[in-house]
């Protein structure tokens, strides 16, 4: 018979088991706003590689570095880069007015290593991933796509043509409609920069990605909610897909122990 203290030490670790970077981890960098480290599972000597997107987590607020959920820190600050024990983030920020200052944010403040998995508490206590990737976090995690068979949704009855069926074509050669050099996209829906809310619908999509490490979702709301209605794979980039129906909005997911 197992004992009830036994189901709470397996829970805690399925939890995570959360320490230090500095302690746990090796060959820490940044790459491509990505905090990246060779980390300690907890089994023996064996490491993984993770990492977390400090884009989404750091803001620069008139020439500080602070804690903030999609923060974009990079927008305006240059010349970043990492210091250890403690593990720090530096750069040079830019206040409203003036020129570039330095700044500087201990990110064991709130990133830590769970099960050998960098993740960051900010939006909550978090649960490492039940499987580990081998796939890296690639030196050139781009994407770039293009809509095909366009319409376009409203909230303001009579803009769009109803039902949005599109123009019929497949994806256009050449030129790009979205793209991101490092990878990350939660959940995009291009809105026209009018005064009323209108958006482009897509029947198809065609994503290359140089490192083929990605998988895209694709969905029929504009916050990527009602579930997944589609999906793009890694053996699918570079090839035009067609949907049963005009999409909203899609996530690009790196397929690397990644935390965006």
């Amino acid at each position: 018979m197992v004992r009830k203290s036994s189901f709470i030490l397996l829970a805690g670790w399925l939890a995570g088991v959360q320490a230090t970077i500095s302690s746990q981890c090796i060959n820490i960098r940044l790459q491509n706003r990505w905090l990246v480290g060779d980390c300690l599972t907890g089994s023996g000597t064996t490491r993984i590689e993770s990492s977390v997107y400090l884009q989404n987590r750091i803001s620069n607020h008139e020439g500080v570095l602070e804690w903030a959920v999609n923060g974009n820190f990079a927008a305006s600050c240059i010349e970043c880069s990492l210091s250890t024990s403690p593990v720090k983030l530096n750069c040079k920020c830019r206040p409203t007015w003036g020129q570039h200052i330095p700044a500087s944010i201990a990110l064991d403040e709130h990133i830590a290593v769970y099960n050998g998995f960098l993740l960051s508490d900010l939006s909550g206590p978090p649960t490492p991933p039940a499987v580990v990737s081998s796939i890296h976090l690639p030196a050139d995690p781009s994407w770039g796509l293009v809509y095909g068979n366009t319409s376009c949704y409203s909230n303001n009855p009579g803009t769009c043509p109803s039902p949005t069926v599109g123009n019929g074509l497949g994806c256009p050669s050449g030129g790009t409609s979205v793209s991101s050099s490092d990878g990350v996209s939660n959940c995009f829906a291009f809105q026209w920069p009018v005064s009323f809310p209108v958006w482009v619908t897509f029947g198809s999509l065609q994503v290359t990605a140089p490192s083929g490490a990605f998988k895209f979702y694709v969905y029929d709301t504009v916050d990527c909610s009602g579930g997944i209605k589609g999906t793009i794979d890694p053996n699918e980039l570079g090839t035009c897909k067609a949907f049963n129906k005009q999409m909203l909005a899609f996530k690009a997911v790196p397929l690397w122990n990644g935390q965006t």
